[in-house]
């Protein structure tokens, strides 16, 4: 039996751990916390989980939420005039990946899981290398790996972060607000909300994402989720005043349902080589992190996890080598490359064309789809969006 080592215990890992525990596979993860730390601490992200992504954790069982989970039917877009509405092809749906994490984590210790509480560094690693017959490093995004998976310059154009960050989760919002992604654009970032299920309930997720140095980055020092409060309400009484309202009858979903950071977008060589010369394959975030600007974090995570799952049933007895890994991360990278480039691009003042089909949008709701529906399956991107003259032939199709 082939023992493998997964180190995180977030949407990455635990979907791979689940998914190789069903088909045989020795597993242990490595994590910081377990399940009731997860559940009782701080919130983790403002995560939107598209279809394509769901189909995986329905395919393993691993959905827990459906029948209670808040359904996200629709994105709707505001940026000065122009406003509009748009149905997904299929739900998305937000968990609060503390309830979620928890939840998985606990499911695959009782399946016979091996849970292991350590804060792994990169010294521990060797260690892993000689116990497992592979490790997986999903430790998400951060500096502890830095100097193991080397950045890709090809597709990591920013060194720095481009949004100052912060959500917070509400409760008591009015039964008037927009049921699905409402995303607002203005001159100093963006704001993103959505119905969520976290372990109180039903909430309501609330996203700032603020030029640094602009009015919006204005949350360094802030620990209390009432102070929070009452900067989010401040801001869109300022910025998105189409929004205000629906903090007026709400309140904080719970002590430590807020969070604020930075992120700097990077790609990493997905292999990272010891001292010794032994092999570990990152995973998810420690991969790819992405701005969550384009809400795909959680998405690209579950892609990873199926690719690298599927390569490693394929694999076998063979040994998970470099070629191995290398194929692994190739499967998932497709999808991964086009995503990258459609979260970094919207990080960036948007040109003339994406402007004019975002205002097309407004009045034609076949443009409004297919840019919704980019949220659900980036893919569609590279091409329409990315290329002037074919998105303008596009437009003029709809006069």
């Amino acid at each position: 039996m082939r023992r493998i080592g997964i180190i995180g215990a977030g949407q990455a890992g635990l979907l791979l751990a689940l998914g190789l525990q069903q088909q045989g596979y020795e597993i242990t993860v490595i994590t910081d916390r377990d399940a009731p730390a997860i559940l009782g601490g701080r919130v983790l992200s403002n995560q939107c989980v598209f279809e394509p992504a769901l189909r995986h954790e329905r395919a393993l069982g691993v959905n827990f939420w459906d029948d209670i989970v808040p359904s996200i039917g629709g994105v709707a877009f505001t940026s000065g005039p122009i406003t509009w509405k748009t149905p997904l092809d299929h739900p998305a749906q937000s968990v609060d990946q503390r309830l979620k994490m928890s939840d998985w984590l606990a499911e695959f210790a009782d399946l016979g899981g091996e849970v292991r509480l350590h804060k792994v560094t990169p010294d521990d690693l060797e260690s892993y290398a000689r116990e497992f017959d592979l490790v997986l490093v999903a430790a998400g995004r951060g500096p502890q790996f830095d100097s193991l998976f080397a950045r890709d310059d090809r597709f990591s154009p920013y060194s720095e972060p481009q949004r100052a960050i912060s959500m917070m989760y509400v409760s008591g919002i009015s039964d008037r607000v927009f049921p699905g992604v409402d995303f607002s654009l203005g001159p100093e970032g963006e704001y993103f909300a959505l119905p969520v299920l976290t372990a109180r309930g039903p909430a309501y997720g609330m996203y700032f994402s603020g030029i640094p140095g602009g009015p919006l980055d204005c949350w360094d020092g802030v620990t209390d989720i009432d102070q929070h409060f009452e900067i989010a309400a401040r801001l869109l009484a300022e910025f998105f005043p189409w929004a205000k309202e629906i903090l007026d009858h709400a309140a904080p979903n719970g002590p430590l349902d807020h969070l604020h950071g930075r992120i700097t977008p990077i790609v990493r060589d997905p292999i990272g080589r010891l001292p010794s010369g032994a092999l570990v394959l990152a995973m998810g975030d420690a991969a790819v992190t992405n701005d969550p600007i384009a809400g795909q974090g959680a998405n690209l995570a579950a892609h990873c996890a199926a690719a690298y799952q599927a390569r490693i049933l394929e694999q076998g007895d063979a040994p998970f080598d470099e070629a191995f890994m290398r194929r692994g991360f190739a499967d998932f990278w497709p999808l991964a490359r086009v995503t990258t480039r459609f979260s970094n691009d919207l990080l960036a003042p948007p040109p003339p064309h994406v402007l004019a089909t975002l205002e097309t949008a407004q009045s034609v709701p076949a443009v409004a789809h297919r840019f919704a529906q980019l949220f659900n399956d980036p893919s569609d991107y590279e091409g329409w969006l990315t290329d002037e003259a074919e998105s303008l032939r596009y437009l003029k199709s709809f006069a």
